[in-house]
């Protein structure tokens, strides 16, 4: 993208970041088959006259601290602190195009959006080049200002200095005279010396979340605003034939319903009497799966377990050959159930609709959603739609769902006035996005040294991505080939392409491997889930390399560096595990398990240590966690994530667990689907290998790891071997 100046009469105009001085932003392609994006205009970064910094954001902020990181590569170049920014927000923008995303979509989707840990990636370097454009133009200013040359003056972070003479000016006096200038097309931006890059800078949002100016969903407030809940027919994929209101018209402040083919809206005066009336309804229902239980799910996919699995481009080898030729096979089975996403703040939005136009409210990781929702509810032009998006109470994937923006869009029209809806924590539960469950099995074939010479994988789950497109309805995910392979769905395998990275060299190196997966169709709402497929992969895999070092009577850590010899990077986290955990050296009641992964690019490590009691209760003392993601942005945000998801995989490896019976989501709010807690946290010591290789991703990292590496130190405390998660006491038996 070319860095261009946008008029300020336009910018102030339209954008919500409203101030004078040095404006940058995006070049918007003009013609008769573009969006007009005047009305959706906002900038990447804006320096007022008082010297501080606006930045306008293509991603949004869910708690990983994306804010701060993206906006240190702007102030970076600029030689400021974050403290001189004043304002950040997420803009919708058509030239806010995910570059990594996007490009593995079909062209008629912008694809807005946050996740899969592509931020950074996507816009480091972007708005790197933002930053050093305005401290080009601010120089520039200067140089004309005192009419001296360029090579006698610098940036110190609050204004140019002039070593001629020693003189000072500050940024915010040279606003106005930078932005009259021509932007320069190229600008020379650092790759070392770095003041704020690579430090533990404390996070901008930090502040104004203590303080509550931070906006959530539900502190949206819009002049004549109604309030809404939605309501959900008991049973799993029922259509509604009748809604019986006489009850909720007693309540003072109810308005009326908005019945829709499997779900009602309830418009009330407050939010608290929409959620009394919407207890207070009684459905008439047709079609419901009201014979669907767990049961019922794991027999579906063993079932389909049996069908032929669909090839990736991952094969390598002659892997028929070599698992005939072996005279060592061992094959094992593990799955994964069910999960929520379960995030603090549940779903909640706003939007006004007119007969002229829509603008909406709310903490979406897509943007387009809202955009592309609006458009087919209210018959719109995109030019006519303004999407807000203020910041997510955590999302892990389920605020990346169409469902939640359509009952505000669709009430407001209806109704006529603004309309803010908040799901119950039961509403959001009972309606599915769930992880997808899983069933993988493996076969490998073992030389006469106990070393794995081939490997035979069939992973057999529904397909969160399909899913996702369907609901969205306009387009069709391209990392869905045509046969139906879904590479979501295989995150974590060997040998896999993955759209996200393009390297496998940290994968085990096993000559002959063939991977295949079967998508099964369960009538379930599934959705992406934090670590996607790799939850459920890297636990199989990890379980399975445990179990082969066992039988080879090998050291767990050794077997692994044998079969990584080949990455440097790979052996240096395992044996930095090793020297941190003090492995194989705890008190001897307690013991350790390991598990590595290569995911995202960033390579990691975990050793759990854990002792278990009579009552086969686990109690996880230490975990040790070396990562090496590259290079490094911010280590605390690091940290921050890495811990967030090793907490998040505790929860899903040892807590929490959504049943079916009857065809009804049982689990539907913290009394019943368990989380850890505070008090349940283990300690965790955290070492960050840093290093120049290409930065790979962190949010998603810490969770798939959590469960391999529990289960295999269930193993060495009592030779049971775990082969699904959640882990549940009749396992250790």
């Amino acid at each position: 993208m070319k860095i261009v100046k946008i008029s300020r009469r336009n910018f102030l105009k339209n954008s919500s970041l409203l101030a004078s001085g040095l404006i940058l932003g995006s070049e918007i392609p003009v013609s008769a088959n573009e969006r007009d994006s005047r009305n959706q205009l906002g900038s990447f970064l804006q320096m007022t006259n008082g010297g501080k910094i606006r930045i306008g954001m293509p991603v949004v902020e869910m708690g990983q601290g994306i804010y701060t990181s993206l906006a240190m590569c702007a102030l970076e170049e600029l030689e400021m602190d974050i403290d001189q920014v004043e304002h950040i927000e997420t803009i919708l923008h058509p030239n806010f195009k995910n570059p990594i995303l996007s490009k593995f979509t079909d062209e008629k989707l912008q694809v807005q959006g946050t996740g899969a840990s592509t931020s950074l990636k996507a816009w480091g370097t972007y708005f790197q080049n933002v930053g050093a454009t305005a401290r080009e133009m601010l120089l520039t200013a200067a140089s004309q200002h005192w009419k001296i040359e360029r090579k006698h003056i610098y940036v110190n972070g609050i204004s140019v200095v002039n070593t001629y003479n020693n003189r000072e000016i500050s940024y915010g006096m040279l606003c106005d005279q930078a932005s009259k200038l021509d932007v320069p097309k190229i600008v020379k931006t650092k790759n070392s010396n770095f003041k704020l890059i690579g430090k533990p800078i404390k996070r901008w949002d930090t502040k104004i979340k203590i303080n509550g100016k931070a906006i959530y969903g539900a502190d949206v407030r819009v002049p004549g605003m109604l309030y809404g809940t939605v309501v959900n027919p008991p049973v799993l994929g029922s259509k509604i034939i009748n809604v019986d209101e006489k009850q909720a018209k007693k309540l003072s402040g109810f308005i009326s319903v908005i019945p829709l083919e499997r779900q009602v809206i309830v418009i009330a005066k407050s939010t608290w009497i929409a959620m009394e009336a919407a207890n207070l309804l009684e459905f008439e229902t047709e079609e419901g799966l009201s014979d669907l239980d767990d049961q019922i799910i794991e027999k579906k996919l063993e079932e389909d377990s049996l069908k032929p699995g669909i090839t990736s481009d991952g094969f390598i080898g002659k892997i028929e050959k070599k698992m005939k030729d072996s005279s060592k096979i061992l094959s094992q089975t593990y799955s994964m159930g069910m999960q929520a996403h379960a995030a603090l703040e549940t779903l909640t939005a706003t939007a006004s609709v007119s007969e002229f136009s829509c603008e909406f409210w709310g903490p979406v990781q897509f943007q387009d959603n809202p955009l592309y929702a609006a458009m087919q509810i209210t018959g719109l032009p995109a030019n006519k739609i303004k999407v807000n998006t203020t910041y997510l109470g955590g999302s892990f994937g389920r605020k990346g769902e169409i469902d939640m923006v359509i009952p505000p869009i669709l009430a407001s029209k209806v109704i006529g006035k603004p309309v803010q809806i908040t799901w119950s924590r039961e509403a959001e539960m009972a309606t599915g996005y769930l992880l997808p469950p899983s069933l993988n099995k493996l076969s490998v074939a073992l030389s006469a040294d106990g070393m794995p010479t081939a490997l035979k994988v069939k992973v057999t789950s529904p397909s969160a991505s399909k899913k996702f497109a369907d609901a969205l309805g306009y387009y069709f995910p391209p990392w869905i080939s045509e046969d139906g392979y879904d590479w979501a769905a295989m995150e974590g395998m060997p040998q896999q392409p993955s759209p996200l990275t393009d390297s496998t060299i940290h994968n085990y190196n096993i000559p002959n491997i063939k991977v295949e997966y079967v998508p099964s169709e369960i009538p379930i709402n599934f959705a992406f889930w934090r670590g996607i497929g790799a939850s459920a992969n890297l636990f199989s895999i990890e379980s399975m390399i445990d179990e082969i070092a066992y039988y080879s009577k090998s050291d767990s850590i050794d077997f692994r560096i044998k079969l990584l010899r080949h990455s440097p990077r790979a052996i240096n986290v395992l044996q930095k595990s090793r020297e941190l955990s003090n492995w194989r050296k705890v008190s001897p009641s307690h013991y350790q398990g390991v598990a590595y992964g290569n995911y995202l690019n960033t390579i990691q490590a975990h050793i759990f240590e854990i002792s278990i009691d009579l009552k086969n209760e686990i109690s996880i003392h230490r975990i040790t966690c070396v990562l090496d993601c590259g290079f490094v942005n911010n280590p605390n945000i690091v940290k921050q994530q890495v811990h967030s998801g090793i907490i998040w995989g505790l929860t899903a490896a040892t807590k929490s667990e959504i049943n079916i019976k009857d065809g009804k989501i049982i689990q539907n709010n913290y009394d019943n689907y368990k989380m850890i807690r505070l008090k349940d946290t283990p300690r965790i010591d955290f070492h960050l290998i840093n290093n120049n290789e290409i930065s790979g991703g962190i949010g998603e990292v810490g969770t798939p790891l959590v469960g391999p590496a529990i289960a295999n130190a269930v193993f060495a405390a009592t030779g049971k071997r775990v082969r699904r998660l959640p882990i549940r006491k009749e396992d250790l038996i």
